[in-house]
């Protein structure tokens, strides 16, 4: 099993880049497919993509195909753990 401190150090490598705590930030009202995300960060679909691979990694969001698109989403269950744990890392 992982420690605390492990879990917090991943969760902030991956939210540590820009474009990936754009995202969260842009997914916090309602789901989203790429192709409005990547407009919005002004960069390529596919780096967009790569980055939604990266936050899928630790489920920080979730993805739900409608039709042709792939939405994303917050996973704030997720979200809320990482958040509880980093707290309870840093705990002042």
């Amino acid at each position: 099993m992982k420690k605390k401190i492990d879990i917090t150090n991943e969760f902030l490598k991956i939210i540590a880049d820009p474009s990936r705590l754009k995202i969260l930030i842009f997914l916090k009202d309602k789901p989203q497919c790429v192709c409005k995300i990547y407009p919005m960060l002004k960069i390529s679909q596919k780096l967009a993509s790569h980055h939604l691979s990266q936050l899928r990694k630790l489920n920080l969001v979730k993805q739900e195909r409608a039709g042709n698109f792939m939405h994303y989403s917050i996973n704030k269950k997720v979200l809320k753990k990482y958040m509880h744990i980093l707290n309870s890392t840093i705990k002042i």
